[in-house]
């Protein structure tokens, strides 16, 4: 009888635990101010590379489900949007939700991060218009940053080379964020780029990009 009550009573307070963490999320959230971004991406080009890699493994995928495509791949974007956080008031303006049009945009940190020395977190989401997350979303990094030497450490990985880094998206980007510092401009190597978000379905390839950039800082950056 006791090992029963004390299994309830820990059930119990472990549910109680997960709706306060739920709570606590949706409180974090809720004092973000909205904005938008600067530009949307419709003039964002991508690497020839890596628009070719996504067809060809959409291509594959069709044929897995067994639907052969013969005509032209057809598409659909994604939203994506970044909330940038902070535990101490220092590196950004204010935290806010960067929101894009759909399919994505451009985001210029010179209007959310401020020169002084602090820390800051980045979280990307991207979803599909009913607002649903695919499990299966696959994300990409485009960089446009320049490679340095900081501290004795690399930043950036130089110009015009991308990576899927969707195991990294998983576990930092679109959890609890990726913590950027504002030190050196070292934010600016590790975001200064095209985030790439990917999505298979046999109606339609989904697609949405966020590109980021700080029009103060345009040595530390590729062009």
């Amino acid at each position: 009888m006791l090992r029963i009550s004390c299994a309830i009573l820990f059930l119990l307070s472990s549910s109680v635990f997960a709706e306060e963490k739920k709570e606590e999320h949706a409180k974090s959230e809720s004092h973000l101010v909205e904005k938008p971004a600067r530009n949307s991406s419709r003039d964002v080009k991508l690497p020839r590379a890596l628009v070719h890699q996504l067809e060809v493994e959409y291509h594959e995928f069709l044929k897995k489900t067994e639907l052969a495509q013969k005509e032209e791949i057809k598409r659909q974007f994604l939203n994506i949007s970044v909330d940038l956080t902070q535990k101490h008031p220092v590196a950004l303006h204010e935290e806010a939700r960067i929101v894009t049009p759909l399919g994505g945009g451009v985001v210029d940190l010179n209007d959310f991060v401020t020169p002084l020395r602090g820390a800051f977190q980045a979280k990307l989401t991207a979803r599909k218009e009913d607002g649903s997350e695919p499990d299966d979303l696959r994300v990409f990094y485009v960089s446009n940053a320049k490679k340095r030497v900081l501290g004795g450490e690399e930043y950036g990985a130089g110009c015009n080379k991308f990576m899927e880094i969707t195991s990294f998206y998983k576990k930092n980007l679109n959890k609890n964020g990726f913590e950027l510092y504002t030190a050196d401009q070292r934010y600016l190597s590790v975001l200064g780029g095209t985030f790439v978000a990917v999505h298979f379905e046999k109606e339609a390839l989904y697609v949405a990009s966020m590109t980021f950039m700080d029009s103060r800082y345009p040595d530390v950056l590729c062009e």
